[in-house]
C-alpha cells in the first residue's frame, strides 16, 4: 500500500510540476536573495551595511543557487562528479557553474519552445492536486523544521539596540516560529571572522554594534540560546569558516581580529571581492577548528551549522605558494583535488572536535544546490561527507529551485543529493528558497520564471516530495524575514505560502 501511495504521489507531482508556467503574469519583483547573500558597503559612518533588497553576492556560499548556465554544453564535470551526479535524472546536471568565480554564472536559461498544449491542461488542475497533497502529508517522527536567522536579521533586531531590546526581539521571533510549527533555528554565531558572542578568539561582529570590535555590553547567542530552550526550540550556531569580509577593504578589521594580525602572511587573502581566510594553512585550519569548540564549550547549542563559503574563487594564484610546496614535499595531487582534500581536513577535525566536547552536538552543512560547483568550483567534496564516517550528521543542500526550473528542476536535483547518501547516520534536510515566494525566478528559464509567482503553495509542495525520500530528515527554510517580513509586493503571496506550510507542519 505504501509502495502504490508512493508511486501515485510521484505521478501527481510530475504533472503538477509540468503546467506551473502557463498562467497568467503578474507583477514581476526583482528578489534575487538567496542564503545571506549581500553586497556589502561602506556607510558615510563608517559602518558596514548590506543591501538587502538586492541581496546579490559575487560569491559561493550564500548565492550559489544561480550558477546553471543555459549552455548545456558548458558542463566540465570530472568522472567522479559524473559518478556522483548518475544517482539523478540526467536533465539535473544539464548545465553547470563557470570555472572560474570571477566569470558571470547567473546567466538566464532562457528557453525558445514552451509548455505543449498537455501541459496546459494539467496546469489547470494543479492548484487541486496540490491543496490535496497538503492536507493528505503528515510530517515524520523527528523531522527538522528550521528556519536560517542569518546576520541580515541582526541589522534590525540587534544592531545598536539595548540587551532588553535584543531579547525581546529574538524572544519574539522565536515564539512566533515555535507557535507555527517550527522546531530548530539556525542563527549566525559568526558570519564574518567575528562574533556575536563573547569570544577569546574573535572580535565582536559588527552587526551588534555597528563597529567591528566593539563590545555590546551582553551576549547575544547566549540571549539566543536560552530564549529559543525557553521557546522549545533547537538552536545550532550558523559559521561562516573561512569569509573575512564581504569586500576588499582592510581596514574595517578590528585590530584584535586574527585576521588582522595574519594580514600579508598568505593565511589570508584579499581577492575584489572579497577578504578570506587561506584553507591551505594549517593555522587557518586549528584557528576554525578552536573558534567551534569553543562555542560548543561556552554555549548549549545543539548544533554548529556550516553553510557553502569554501575556496571563494578557482584563480591558481589563490594558493600557488602553498600547492607548490606541497608538490615540492612530494605531493601528487593536482590543484582541485589538493583543494578538496583541505576542506576535509577542516570538516573531519571539526566532527571530530565537536564530537570529543559534546557526543550529542550535531555538525551539519549546507552545500550549494548545484554539485558540479560544488566539486569544482567551491571545493567541497559533499560525496565525501555523506559515504564517510566522521565528517557530517547532515547535509542541507540549497535546493533553490521550483519544479519547473528549465536546467536544475527540484525533483531532480532532490534525488540526486538523496541518492548520494550511503550512510544510515547522515540526514538530508532540505534547504529552500522562502525569498522566491511572489517573486520572479529570474535565472529558472522560461518554463519556470514565473512559477513562484503563480503559485502558492511551492514550498509545501517540496517538503512533501522531499518527506518520500530514504534519507530525509527534515527541511530548512532560508530566510526568517522572508517568512514574517516580506517586501510589500509580495506579502500575500508570502502569507498563503506560509498558510499552506502550516498545513503540513
Amino acid at each position: 500500500m505504501k509502495k502504490l501511495l508512493c508511486f501515485l504521489f510521484s505521478a501527481v507531482m510530475i504533472f503538477s510540476a509540468a503546467g506551473c508556467s502557463v498562467n497568467s503574469e503578474p507583477e514581476i519583483i526583482d528578489n534575487s536573495a538567496v542564503l545571506g547573500s549581500v553586497s556589502e558597503e561602506t556607510s558615510s559612518e563608517g559602518i558596514e551595511i548590506s543591501a538587502i533588497s538586492g541581496e546579490s553576492s559575487s560569491y559561493g556560499a550564500e548565492s550559489s543557487e544561480e550558477t546553471s548556465s543555459a549552455d548545456e554544453s558548458s558542463s566540465s564535470s570530472s568522472s567522479k562528479t559524473e559518478s556522483i551526479s548518475s544517482s539523478s535524472s540526467s536533465k539535473s546536471e544539464a548545465s553547470s557553474s563557470k570555472s572560474s568565480s570571477e566569470e558571470s554564472s547567473e546567466v538566464s536559461s532562457e528557453s525558445s519552445s514552451e509548455s505543449s498544449s498537455e501541459s496546459s491542461s494539467v496546469s489547470e488542475n494543479s492548484e487541486e492536486t496540490s491543496s490535496e497533497q497538503i492536507t493528505n502529508t503528515a510530517p515524520p517522527i523527528g523531522e527538522t523544521k528550521a528556519v536560517w536567522i542569518s546576520y541580515l536579521e541582526y541589522q534590525s533586531i540587534l544592531q545598536g539596540k539595548t540587551k532588553s531590546q535584543f531579547t525581546g526581539n529574538i524572544k519574539s521571533m522565536f515564539a512566533k516560529l515555535a507557535s507555527d510549527g517550527f522546531n530548530t533555528v539556525y542563527v549566525h554565531a559568526r558570519s564574518h571572522s567575528d562574533a556575536m558572542y563573547d569570544s577569546d578568539i574573535y572580535p565582536w561582529s559588527v552587526y551588534c554594534t555597528g563597529t567591528e570590535g566593539k563590545n555590546p555590553g551582553f551576549d547575544p547567542l547566549e540571549i539566543m540560546v536560552n530564549e529559543a530552550h525557553n521557546c522549545g526550540l533547537r538552536i545550532e550556531a550558523w559559521v561562516n569558516p573561512y569569509r573575512i569580509k564581504g569586500n576588499s577593504n582592510t581596514s574595517k578589521i578590528a585590530s584584535d581580529s586574527p585576521a588582522y594580525k595574519w594580514l600579508d602572511t598568505g593565511k589570508v587573502i584579499v581577492l575584489d571581492n572579497g577578504i578570506y581566510y587561506n584553507p591551505a594553512d594549517r593555522d587557518v585550519i586549528d584557528l576554525i577548528v578552536s573558534g567551534v569548540e569553543e562555542i560548543v564549550r561556552k554555549y548549549d547549542v545543539d548544533g554548529i551549522h556550516f553553510d557553502d563559503y569554501f575556496y571563494p574563487t578557482t584563480a591558481e594564484s589563490f594558493d600557488k605558494a602553498y600547492y607548490n610546496d606541497y608538490k615540492a614535499s612530494g605531493g601528487t595531487l593536482k590543484l582541485a583535488a589538493w583543494r578538496r582534500h583541505n576542506v576535509n581536513i577542516l570538516i573531519k577535525e571539526v566532527y571530530s572536535a565537536i564530537k570529543a566536547i559534546d557526543s550529542s552536538c550535531r555538525f551539519g552543512i549546507s552545500p550549494a544546490g548545484n554539485m558540479e560547483q560544488n566539486y569544482n568550483t567551491l571545493y567541497c567534496d559533499v560525496y565525501t561527507w555523506v559515504t564517510s564516517a566522521g565528517y557530517v550528521d547532515y547535509i542541507c543542500p540549497q535546493i533553490y529551485f521550483g519544479f519547473n526550473n528549465k536546467t536544475r528542476p527540484y525533483l531532480d536535483v532532490l534525488a540526486e543529493f538523496s541518492g548520494m547518501i550511503t550512510r544510515n547516520d547522515v540526514e538530508l534536510i532540505v534547504g529552500l528558497a522562502a525569498y522566491k515566494c511572489g517573486a520572479e525566478d529570474t535565472y529558472a528559464g522560461t518554463t519556470g520564471k514565473t512559477e513562484w509567482q503563480n503559485h502558492n503553495d511551492i514550498l509545501a509542495r517540496q517538503i512533501n516530495a522531499a518527506r518520500y525520500e530514504s534519507r530525509y530528515g527534515g527541511f530548512a527554510l532560508y530566510r526568517y524575514d522572508s517568512l514574517y517580513n516580506p517586501a510589500s509586493e509580495v506579502k500575500s503571496t508570502v502569507k498563503a505560502e506560509l498558510d499552506n506550510l502550516k498545513k503540513i507542519m
